[in-house]
């Protein structure tokens, strides 16, 4: 039968289709700033975290255990996910992030370890809904640009990530500008023993730092209160649930094993230790540099301002190199992003700070956000070009394995000379590296032979009619 010129032309969409976003760039801006307005609290109070709670390592150990409960958490998240929903888990989320917050009212083994244990039993969940979003949202954003997935996921991610990235500098100007009030004398009683890679978290041979008075703590964490309350509201009032597609839609058992098969996928078991790595560098960024290097040095409350260098540095990158994806393609970004996580391990390891080389704490963090910037963008495209039907457990592995590095960093933090760590940093950038290029190689064989094996699979009986 010929259609005529009224008759309707119905589409019909598959199910995959029919769950796109609608809205994608505006559910990524929500998402965006909903998580700078909780980052802006969360990440301020763990760069100060082991110079505001120094007494028997209890800010470091709290650090500890957050990121150790994520190993369970990363693990379970497609599972809870399932039952609870993407949305859901980013609002439960944000709540524990406010809970969090208020326990650092009142720093004890009491109150902050069983918030930081809570705050990591929700991370799993929290970073695996965002990477679902984000993914889902980027799959909707390509077809409306008519560009490919990978340019429009750069796109997005860049976003996402230049105002994740700007919670650094939006944080730590609050947190520094306030401390300033304070009326302690930092010039002398700060360094008491060794700065820089020499410092070690043993009594001999330990860095000390000078609180600041309560009162100026107080009104700190009451503005990052307000932060948390904000970002609950953007959530809870502006993003629309994720629809998940029927295809992908798992009972809870078959979600579990999902988790550990992509675990043991060739390609997720290469990329491991690049993962750990960003994360075991950026565990020494924000746990012992602000330490045995700002504060030591230079006093607490330059913390702030030294590591807002940081977020800026990272957040306009993040914003570009999303475009410049396009253009350059993962391979150099890796490279680069290797190569300056590199220079700066081996900067920290031969640097001795000295309080008038002033630019030089402010040089590093500004550098090492370069590669922040790429690696926090480009993980997330790799992760969903590279497993693509098992997205939400392949998001989950790539936060349980970062989780299991900073936990093994700030763990070894407790018992362990700086100088070493930066050793074992070193050699896991290197490993880190050779398993990427080893992931790319597989890939790009798979993706080779699955192309040869479309092309000669025969014509169907209409095909050939229409030869």
């Amino acid at each position: 039968m010929v259609a005529t010129e009224n008759t309707a032309v119905t589409v019909k969409m598959s199910d995959d289709e029919k769950a796109l976003p609608k809205h994608p760039l505006r559910d990524t801006l929500v998402i965006s700033f909903s998580f700078m307005a909780i980052y802006t609290s969360y990440l301020a109070i763990q760069n100060l975290q082991s110079s505001l709670n120094q007494e028997a390592g209890l800010g470091v150990t709290s650090l500890a255990c957050l990121y150790g409960t994520i190993l369970i958490s990363g693990t379970m998240a497609p599972s809870f996910i399932r039952i609870v929903g993407a949305k859901r888990s980013l609002v439960i989320a944000w709540i524990i992030h406010t809970i969090y917050t208020a326990s650092n009212f009142y720093p004890t083994w009491a109150t902050l370890i069983p918030s930081s244990i809570l705050l990591g039993g929700i991370a799993g969940p929290q970073w695996t809904s965002q990477g679902l979003y984000l993914s889902r949202s980027g799959d909707a954003y390509s077809r409306i640009i008519n560009e490919n997935i990978h340019s429009a996921l750069s796109k997005l991610n860049g976003i996402f990530f230049t105002c994740y990235e700007a919670t650094q500098i939006t944080g730590n100007l609050i947190s520094s500008l306030v401390l300033q009030q304070g009326s302690y004398d930092e010039s002398e009683d700060n360094v008491t023993k060794t700065c820089g890679a020499d410092s070690c978290p043993i009594a001999a041979n330990g860095t000390l730092i000078q609180e600041p008075d309560t009162h100026v703590v107080y009104i700190l964490l009451g503005i990052f209160l307000v932060c948390d309350v904000v970002g609950i509201c953007l959530t809870a009032f502006l993003l629309p649930k994720l629809i998940t597609p029927k295809s992908q839609k798992q009972s809870l058992s078959k979600s579990v094993v999902s988790c550990c098969t992509t675990l043991v996928d060739k390609k997720m078991t290469l990329l491991i230790p690049l993962f750990m790595s960003q994360a075991m560098n950026q565990g020494l960024l924000l746990s012992e540099y602000t330490k045995a290097f700002i504060s030591c040095s230079l006093g607490i409350s330059m913390v702030g301002f030294i590591m807002a260098c940081f977020g800026g540095s990272t957040a306009i990158l993040a914003l570009l190199i999303g475009r410049l994806a396009k253009y350059t393609g993962r391979y150099l970004l890796f490279t680069v992003a290797s190569a300056i996580d590199m220079g700066m391990l081996l900067t920290l390891y031969f640097w001795e700070p000295q309080k008038d080389q002033l630019y030089l704490f402010f040089i590093i963090p500004t550098v090492w956000g370069i590669s922040e910037a790429i690696f926090q963008a480009q993980f997330n495209s790799l992760i969903s070009i590279l497993f693509e039907e098992k997205m939400d457990s392949a998001f989950a592995n790539y936060h349980t394995s970062k989780a299991f590095a900073f936990t093994t960093t700030f763990v070894c933090g407790v018992f362990l000379c700086l100088r070493t760590r930066i050793y074992i940093a070193i050699g896991l950038l290197s490993v880190g590296f050779l398993g990427y290029i080893g992931a790319e190689i597989i890939f790009s064989r798979t993706k080779l032979s699955k192309n040869r094996k479309d092309d000669n699979v025969p014509a169907t009986t209409d095909e050939k009619t229409h030869l």
